[in-house]
C-alpha cells in the first residue's frame, strides 16, 4: 500500500488547523482595532476642534478688545496722559486708576484670560486686570523682557513666552508711541477642560508650538515627548499610531492647529485603555491564543513523530559518518520521501564503507610518488653547482682545494645515497650542510664563515632530507658580496615558543638581503611553479605542505643593519612519524 507523502500531510493538516484559526484572529483583531482607532480618532478630532474653535474665538474677542481700547477715545486719551505725564502727577495717577478699572472690567468677560495689562516703556511702569502678587510679579518680569527686547515694538501677533515652568500666550498692541496695551493668557487654563474628558487611564491633551515641542506640563518622559514631535512634524493633519519608547505601548495620536496662534493640540491615548471598551473582542484574544497553544501542543507531537523524529535520526547518522563511523544504519520512516531518503543513505554509507579503504590507498600511493618526485628533483640541481666550483677550483689550479673538495663530495654523495629515505635526522641535515660550506670555504678561504648550533635534544628529530640546504646554498649565491667584503652564516635549530611539540630552524647572513620585489613574492608564499630561478626554495615548501599542511610555515626577512633571515617552524612529531611507521 502507498504511503501518503510528507507534503499532502503537512499541507492538510495546516488548512484543517492552523488556517481558520490564524485567519479568524487575524480578522477580528485587525476589524476591530480598525474600527476603534477610527471612531475614537474622529471624535478626539471633533472634540480639539470644538475646543480650538471655542478658544480661537475667544482669542478673536480679546484681540477686538484691544483694539477698542486703543480706538476709544477716553482710553485713548488715559493712554496719552500715562506717557506724557510723569508719575507724581495727580493726573497720571487718575489715569492709571481709570485704565486699571477699565482692564478688570473687560477681564470679567473672558473665562481663560489670565490678565489684561497696560504698559509704559519710558517710566516701565506696569498695570494689571490681576490682583495676585506673585502672579503679577511674574508677569511684570516676563512681559518686561519681551516688550523691551532689542529696543523693537511687538509684531501684534500672538506670541508664546515662558516664565518659569509657565508658559503664556501673549498679545501686546501700541496704544501710542511707548505705551502698549496687551493680554496674557496661561496656556495650562486652555487645556484644563479637556483633561476632565474619559479617555482611559492614560492619555494626554498636549499643547504644542510650531516647533512640536510640548509647553504644558504634560507628565510624559522626554523620551516619549521626542516621539511624539517626531511623528507630529512629519504627518501633523492625520491620526496616527506610534510606539510609545518609554513603555513600550502603542498610543494613538491626533493634532489639530489654532488658527489665531501658532500653537496645536495633541491628544494621545492608550491603544490598551481603548480596546478595554470592547470586551467580547477581549475575551476572543485571550482564549484563541490559549485555545492555539493546546492544538499546537498536540499537532508538534504528531510533528515529532512523522518529520523530526526521522529526520534526527538521519541528521545524527551523516554526523557519525563525518566523523568517520560507517557503521550504522538508520530505521525506516512512515512517510514515502524519508524512507526513500533513509534507505538511499543506508545505501550509500555501506558502499563508502567498502570504498574508503580502497580510494584512500590510491591517494596515498599518488601523493608518496608525487613526494618522491620532489624529493629526488632537488639532487641534479645541487649537482650541477658543485661540478661549477671543482671546474673553477681546477681552472685556479687549487689541486689541495680539489682534494679536501672531493672528501668532502664523497661525504656529499654518502648523504644523497642515504637520503633516498623519507626521512632524516637533523643532525645529519647539518651535516650534509657543513659539507656544502666546507666546499664553499674552500673555494673563498678568507671571506666565508659560518656557524651551526643545533639543541642537543632536537638532534635526533626526524626531517624531511635536503630541508636547509637549499636555503644555506641560495644564501652563497645570491647573498654573498663581491670583492672582499667577509660573508657569514648562521644556522640554528632550536625550540618553538609559538607552537607546542614543534621546533625552528633560522638561516641568517650578513649578505645583500632580500630584493624588495622578491621579498614581497616570498611572503605571499609565491614561488613559482618549480621552473624557475627559485627552484630549491619552491621544491622544499612544496615538500614541506604535503607532509604537514598548514602546521609548517616558511618565513622571509631581511636582517639588519643588512643581510637575510629565512626561518622554517614545524612540528617535531605527527606526519613524519607516520611516514616512518609506513616506510618500516
Amino acid at each position: 500500500m502507498r504511503k501518503p507523502t510528507l507534503r499532502f500531510r503537512l499541507i492538510r493538516s495546516f488548512l484543517l488547523i492552523i488556517a481558520p484559526l490564524a485567519l479568524f484572529l487575524y480578522y477580528e483583531n485587525y476589524y476591530a482595532i480598525k474600527v476603534v482607532r477610527e471612531e475614537v480618532s474622529r471624535s478626539t478630532s471633533k472634540t480639539l476642534a470644538i475646543h480650538i474653535a471655542q478658544i480661537d474665538r475667544t482669542l478673536e474677542d480679546i484681540t477686538h478688545y484691544l483694539l477698542s481700547q486703543i480706538v476709544n477715545p477716553a482710553s485713548e486719551s488715559d493712554y496719552l496722559t500715562m506717557q506724557s505725564l510723569p508719575e507724581t502727577n495727580g493726573g497720571y495717577t487718575l489715569a492709571k486708576i481709570r485704565i486699571h478699572a477699565e482692564l478688570i472690567a473687560g477681564g470679567g468677560a473672558f473665562e481663560n484670560l489670565h490678565s489684561f495689562f497696560a504698559y509704559s516703556s519710558g517710566k516701565n511702569d506696569f498695570i494689571f486686570s490681576r490682583s495676585s502678587y506673585t502672579d503679577t510679579t511674574n508677569l511684570k518680569q516676563m512681559l518686561g523682557e519681551y516688550l523691551q527686547r532689542s529696543g523693537q515694538a511687538p509684531d501684534g501677533n500672538w506670541t508664546v513666552l515662558k516664565q518659569g515652568k509657565n508658559s503664556y500666550l501673549v498679545r501686546a498692541l501700541q496704544a501710542n508711541s511707548g505705551v502698549y496695551v496687551g493680554a496674557a493668557i496661561l496656556l495650562e487654563d486652555l487645556i484644563l477642560p479637556l483633561r476632565t474628558l474619559d479617555y482611559g487611564e492614560r492619555w494626554e491633551a498636549i499643547l504644542l508650538d510650531a516647533a512640536g515641542q510640548a509647553l504644558t506640563g504634560a507628565a510624559l518622559p522626554t523620551e516619549t515627548m521626542a516621539a511624539v514631535n517626531g511623528r507630529l512634524l512629519a504627518n501633523p493633519s492625520e491620526f496616527q499610531v506610534f510606539d510609545n519608547p518609554a513603555d513600550g505601548e502603542q498610543y494613538l495620536l491626533v493634532s489639530t492647529p489654532f488658527e489665531q496662534a501658532p500653537l496645536s493640540l495633541a491628544a494621545m491615548i492608550s491603544e490598551k485603555s481603548l480596546l478595554q471598551q470592547l470586551p467580547f473582542f477581549q475575551r476572543v484574544i485571550v482564549f484563541i491564543p490559549i485555545g492555539v497553544v493546546i492544538v499546537l501542543y498536540f499537532y508538534s507531537h504528531f510533528l515529532r513523530k512523522m518529520l523530526f523524529d526521522p529526520m534526527n535520526a538521519l541528521i545524527m547518522g551523516m554526523r557519525r559518518v563525518v566523523k568517520g563511523d560507517l557503521e550504522i544504519g538508520v530505521k525506516e520512516a512512515e512517510t514515502e520521501e524519508l524512507n526513500f531518503l533513509t534507505g538511499t543513505f543506508n545505501h550509500m554509507v555501506s558502499q563508502i564503507s567498502h570504498l574508503k579503504i580502497n580510494v584512500y590507498e590510491e591517494m596515498l600511493k599518488v601523493q608518496q610518488s608525487e613526494f618522491k618526485r620532489l624529493q629526488a628533483q632537488i639532487n641534479p640541481h645541487f649537482y650541477l653547482n658543485s661540478l661549477n666550483v671543482i671546474n673553477s677550483l681546477s681552472t685556479l689550479g687549487e689541486n689541495g682545494l680539489i682534494k679536501k673538495m672531493t672528501e668532502h663530495l664523497a661525504d656529499y654523495f654518502r648523504f644523497i645515497t642515504r637520503s633516498h629515505r623519507d626521512t632524516v635526522t637533523i643532525e645529519e641535515e647539518l651535516e650534509h650542510v657543513r659539507n656544502y660550506l666546507e666546499i664553499q670555504s674552500l673555494r673563498f678561504p678568507e671571506k666565508l664563515s659560518f656557524r651551526i648550533d643545533i639543541r642537543e635534544e632536537l638532534r635526533q628529530t626526524a626531517i624531511l632530507p635536503l630541508t636547509i640546504q637549499p636555503f644555506v646554498e641560495n644564501s652563497v649565491i645570491h647573498g654573498m658580496e663581491e670583492g672582499g667584503i667577509p660573508f657569514h652564516i648562521e644556522i640554528t635549530v632550536g625550540l618553538s615558543g609559538e607552537k607546542e611539540d614543534g621546533f625552528e630552524i633560522i638561516v641568517r647572513d650578513d649578505g645583500r638581503g632580500f630584493a624588495p620585489a622578491t621579498l614581497a613574492c616570498f611572503n605571499r608564499q609565491e614561488f613559482g611553479d618549480g621552473d624557475g630561478i627559485h627552484l630549491g626554495v619552491w621544491n622544499v615548501v612544496q615538500r614541506m605542505r604535503m607532509v604537514f599542511g598548514e602546521r609548517a610555515e616558511v618565513s622571509f626577512m631581511n636582517a639588519f643593519p643588512k643581510g637575510a633571515i629565512v626561518r622554517l617552524l614545524m612540528p617535531a612529531r605527527g606526519a613524519l612519524h607516520e611516514m616512518e611507521e609506513e616506510e618500516c
